[in-house]
C-alpha cells in the first residue's frame, strides 16, 4: 500500500512539473526544432518514409497488440477448462486490461485537452497557432477542427507493456519487463515526435499516465479479482 502511494504521489508531482514545465520553458521547441527542416518544411521522417516505415513503428504495434490480446484472452478462457493455465491468469490480466485501458484512457484525455500536433502548427508550416497546454486559444481563432494531440496516443502501444512489471515476482524480472515497456513506448513515441506528430511533453506525460493507470489496474485484479492482497 505504501509503495502504491508513492507511485501515485510522485506520478502526480511528475505531470504537475512537466505541464508546468512546458508551460515556463521552451524545451518542446527546441527538441522539436531539431526535427524539422525549415528549409524544405519536411520532417525527418517525411509521409512517404511514413509509408515505408508504418508496418514496423506504426501499424505492426498495433497488429502485435490485436494478436496478443486475442491470445491473452484464449489462454483465460482455456484456464476455465485446463486448471494448469489459472497460474498465468493473474499476470494475464494485469496485461491484458492494460493494452485494453490505458490506450483508452488516454485517447480520452486527447478530447479534452484541446492540443494540436506540431505539424498542425504555423510554426512549422501548418495553419494553427502555437498554444501551450495551459493557455487559451485567442479570442479571434476561429477553430475549425479540435486539436487531438495530448497526450500522445500512438506511444501507448508500447508504454501499456510497462504492465510486464507487474507480472513477475522477482525484482530482476520486474525492472526487466519495465525495461521493455519503456523502450517500445519511446520507440512510438520518439518515431512519432520525428514525423511531427508529438512534443517531447506529449510522450513524457502519456509515459507517466500509463503507469499510473497501469498501478491502478494492478491494485484492481489483485484485491477485488484474485484477491491476493
Amino acid at each position: 500500500m505504501k509503495k502504491n502511494t508513492i507511485i501515485f504521489g510522485l506520478g502526480l508531482i511528475l505531470l504537475i512539473t512537466i505541464v508546468v514545465g512546458e508551460y515556463y520553458c521552451n524545451y518542446d521547441l527546441w527538441v522539436q526544432n531539431q526535427f524539422f527542416n525549415f528549409d524544405t518544411k519536411e520532417w525527418l521522417i517525411s509521409p512517404a518514409e511514413h509509408k515505408h516505415l508504418s508496418f514496423i513503428f506504426y501499424k505492426g504495434i498495433k497488429i502485435f497488440m490485436i494478436i496478443l490480446g486475442i491470445i491473452l484472452t484464449a489462454i483465460l478462457a482455456l484456464s476455465i477448462k485446463y486448471q494448469k493455465l489459472r497460474k498465468y491468469n493473474q499476470p494475464n490480466t494485469i496485461l491484458l486490461l492494460s493494452m485494453i485501458c490505458v490506450p483508452s484512457i488516454i485517447a480520452g484525455l486527447k478530447h479534452i485537452t484541446n492540443v494540436y500536433c506540431p505539424r498542425q502548427l504555423e510554426i512549422y508550416n501548418g495553419r494553427f497557432p502555437f498554444i501551450k497546454i495551459l493557455e487559451s486559444y485567442p479570442p479571434d481563432f476561429n477553430q475549425d477542427v479540435p486539436g487531438l494531440c495530448f497526450p500522445a496516443g500512438h506511444a501507448t502501444a508500447g508504454f501499456c507493456f510497462m504492465a510486464l512489471y507487474y507480472c513477475f515476482k522477482t525484482p530482476r524480472y520486474r525492472w526487466l519487463g519495465l525495461g521493455i515497456g519503456l523502450i517500445l513506448g519511446w520507440t512510438t513515441g520518439l518515431y512519432q515526435m520525428l514525423r511531427g506528430q508529438h512534443f517531447l511533453s506529449h510522450t513524457l506525460f502519456t509515459m507517466v499516465a500509463s503507469f499510473m493507470i497501469i498501478t491502478a489496474l494492478d491494485i484492481i485484479t489483485r484485491r477485488y479479482i484474485y484477491k491476493t492482497r
